[in-house]
Formats: C-alpha cells, sequence, structure tokens
C-alpha cells in the first residue's frame, strides 16, 4: 500500500503538537487526570510519527507507548522506557470506575505538575530523535 509518508508523519506531528498545548492548558485549569491523559496522547502521536518516518509504513493503532517506542528503532535509553511505560498509566480509555477514581485520587497538583513536566522533556527528546 503506497500513502504519502510526509503527510502522514505531518498528520501525526500536528495532532501531537495540538494534544501538547491541550494537556498544558488542562494543567492550567486544573484538570490534571486530563492533563496527563493528553500528555500521553502526544508523547503517543509523537510516537507514530517516528514508527512512520522510522519504518516508511503506518503507525500500528495501539496507545502502547512502550511497543511504539520499540517500533521506532530509536535506541532509547531504560530511563526513557521506564518512563513511557509509567506514563501508561495516565491513559483513561477503558478504566474501570474504581481505578478510574485511584487514579484520580493520585492526581494531586503537584504530581500532575511534575509528570507532565518530564513528559515534555521525553517529549522534547523524541522531537530531536524525529529531527535526526
Amino acid at each position: 500500500m503506497t500513502f504519502d509518508l510526509e503527510k502522514t508523519i505531518r498528520y501525526w506531528l500536528d495532532g501531537s503538537a495540538y494534544d501538547l498545548e491541550t494537556g498544558k492548558k488542562l494543567l492550567e485549569s486544573k484538570r490534571f487526570p486530563y492533563a496527563l491523559f493528553f500528555g500521553h496522547l502526544a508523547i503517543e502521536k509523537l510516537l507514530k510519527a517516528l514508527v512512520v518516518k522510522t519504518t516508511k509504513e503506518h503507525a500500528p493503532y495501539t496507545h502502547s507507548l512502550t511497543f511504539l517506542i520499540s517500533k521506532t528503532k530509536i535506541d532509547a535509553p531504560d530511563l526513557i522506557v521506564d518512563q513511557l511505560a509509567e506514563y501508561m498509566e495516565f491513559h483513561l480509555e477503558a478504566r474501570y470506575p474504581d481505578e478510574k477514581k485511584d487514579f484520580y485520587k493520585k492526581c494531586t497538583e503537584e504530581f500532575a505538575h511534575k509528570k507532565f513536566a518530564e513528559m515534555e522533556e521525553v517529549y522534547k527528546w523524541l522531537t530531536q530523535k524525529l529531527e535526526e
């Protein structure tokens, strides 16, 4: 199947940048669980852009950040891979009500600001890899 590689990469990058900005706005408005969710989404889409760039194929249908980084063929430091694994907790799609309640309690202002700042650093690192 042929597709426009640059257009597909741009699609994922545009969505990623939009979601990162949305996460920042949610953080400012104290919607902490959703700020972290959008941080996860921004990284997911950035990873999908990297997958497309490195494999010349469409990105897989997954929300798994660790699976996506493995598909990029980038030699990511263990710290980055560990952080990506941790951020999987922030994906809210299939949460059961009790898990969601526990997650919401965990998302204090301090926790959310710390994790979102970490996510921005990972985002920057991934962006640099995209430009290489």
